[in-house]
């Protein structure tokens, strides 16, 4: 897609080309051995809308859109260019749509070179996963790593991801503390009871640590000497290791004191035992998705079609298409809103109402502290993204609009529009959108990875939205019915991570920066 519709429009230097002609000229000649030449004689028009719109979405975002959705517009671009094949998707389903004819063709174009300008300006497809729908199910995957073996301080089985932390391919091993009771001079490490398996140790690697300091080692011969002065008192370590069986035995001068941390320090000596050596497995988790259906259908009589056209030129058929394209759009956009605002887990409350305590600055450096508990809290939970945007009522959206710069910069050209949009970024890191129909002052906060499925929502078309007209039956009225087939679903595995909420509070009792409430 890229190739197609963004490299024959860049100079050398990587930016746009100036000249109209010269641009058409070059996505011309990109046609070929693309996904669009399958649209036969309109594909360059279809490709020329879907580059403006590409370059559109450059210049607002100032950045290239995500690969999902160019992924994303290509399977909707084939699923939609299957008419009449069998053996792939649904045969015969799109014959009833009169695809065959000069106008069903046009019509069938015309649907195409909207699959890209519309995922673009969608704001839902900037904050979810978007896959490349089938028309039956679709499967997501999610690969975790175990580990192979017992080694360190994990068991075999046990899952390495995010909340890891501590040693397993490295051989430099630590005992767990044993604990002084003032009494006990003795201690022992024994790595077949202590570890679950004999592990020889390498010589010279032995050290000793009485409360986290290095008091002594072994002498690469199986003693173990060290010295040291605690209270003005002289104590001597000495002691035995068997490297072969991974057994160290340490005898302290005078016992540890009560609560005082006695560990053993040793590097594993693989060359002895490479059957040793950690394994990393994979596991893989699977969950099904299925696509859900819309539909609706426009109607006008044949007097008021002829009307509008012989009275006023307009053609009441394209209205009525146009209408029903833009309600079903609009409303997938406003059900996944919807849908992640109701997933959203615990909200972070911010006081709008500014503290007579407070600069305006400190003020608005408040909100920005409320946001970075946020960006913690979210990157806590899923281990992949902290906050990337939010998504605000109209209200909520004007609090980040009153913010001076640098606190908050527009998108180019920016103005309100009654639909979900892009408003631009505050704090020089965070996306904001507005949703004007949603409830005042509650925020979307969501976090997105850079990889595919890392967020709280998955969504994409099967079979883009298409026009199936009805015969004129008696009562003179003449109707189509438009409908697609698309996935709209929390992300199956841990969608909920990636969602939370940012309230802007107000009045004398409530926080002056971020604090999470619980829900």
């Amino acid at each position: 897609m890229r190739s197609a519709l963004l490299d024959p429009i860049l100079d050398d230097s990587g930016k746009f080309i100036s000249d109209s002609k010269a641009r058409a000229e070059r996505l011309k000649g990109a046609v070929s051995n693309s996904v669009y030449e399958s649209t036969g004689e309109s594909a360059p028009m279809i490709l020329g809308a879907h580059s403006r719109a590409l370059q559109a979405f450059c210049q607002r975002y100032g950045r290239l859109p995500n690969d999902e959705i160019l992924a994303s517009a290509h399977q909707a671009i084939e699923n939609a260019m299957i008419v009449g094949k069998t053996g792939n998707g649904l045969p015969g389903v799109f014959e009833s749509a009169d695809m065959s004819t000069t106008e069903g063709v046009m019509m069938r174009d015309r649907m195409v070179s909207l699959i890209l300008p519309v995922l673009l300006q969608s704001v839902t497809a900037q904050m979810t996963t978007l896959i490349p729908g089938q028309f039956n199910r679709s499967e997501m995957f999610r690969v975790h790593r175990v580990a192979g073996s017992t080694f360190g301080d994990l068991q075999a089985g046990d899952r390495i991801d995010f909340r890891y932390n501590g040693r397993y391919a490295v051989m430099d091993q630590m005992s767990a503390p044993y604990l002084g009771d003032a009494s006990k001079k003795q201690f022992v490490f024994d790595s077949a009871t202590d570890r679950g398996k004999l592990m020889p140790i390498k010589p010279g690697s032995v050290k000793i640590l009485h409360d986290r300091n290095i008091v002594a080692h072994d002498d690469n011969n199986g003693h173990i000497l060290g010295v040291f002065a605690l209270a003005g008192a002289t104590i001597n370590i000495s002691g035995t290791v068997d490297y072969s069986t991974g057994k160290v035995t340490v005898d302290f001068s005078a016992a540890p004191a009560a609560g005082i941390e006695i560990h053993i320090g040793y590097d594993v000596d693989i060359e002895k035992d490479y059957k040793l050596i950690p394994k990393i497995d994979h596991q893989m988790e699977s969950r099904v998705l299925v696509p859900h259906e819309s539909a609706i259908t426009g109607s006008v009589t044949l007097q008021a079609l002829w009307g509008l056209r012989r009275e006023f030129g307009l053609d009441a058929d394209n209205l009525a298409m146009s209408g029903m394209r833009n309600l079903l759009a609009a409303d997938k956009d406003r059900k996944i809103l919807r849908d992640m605002y109701f997933f959203a887990r615990d909200v972070v409350e911010w006081n709008r109402t500014p503290n007579e305590n407070l600069t305006l600055r400190e003020h608005y450096e408040s909100l920005n502290s409320a946001l970075l508990e946020l960006d913690s809290a979210l990157m806590k939970r899923n281990g992949i993204s902290g906050l990337v945007g939010l998504v605000g009522d109209s209200f909520a959206v004007n609090v980040f609009r009153y913010l001076p710069a640098p606190f908050f910069q527009a998108a180019p050209g920016y103005r309100s529009v009654p639909q979900p949009h892009y408003v631009g970024r505050v704090f020089g890191q965070f996306d904001l959108y507005c949703d004007p129909n949603q409830e005042e002052y509650p925020c979307l906060a969501f976090a997105r990875g850079s990889e595919h499925g890392q967020t709280g929502y998955v969504c994409g078309d099967a079979v883009p939205a298409l026009t199936f007209r009805h015969a004129i039956l008696g009562d003179l009225i003449t109707s189509s019915t438009m409908w697609d087939l698309a996935y709209r679903d929390l992300q199956p595995f841990d969608g909920r991570d990636y969602l939370m909420k940012l309230k802007m509070v107000s009045g004398d009792s409530a926080p002056d920066s971020g604090s999470e409430t619980g829900k």
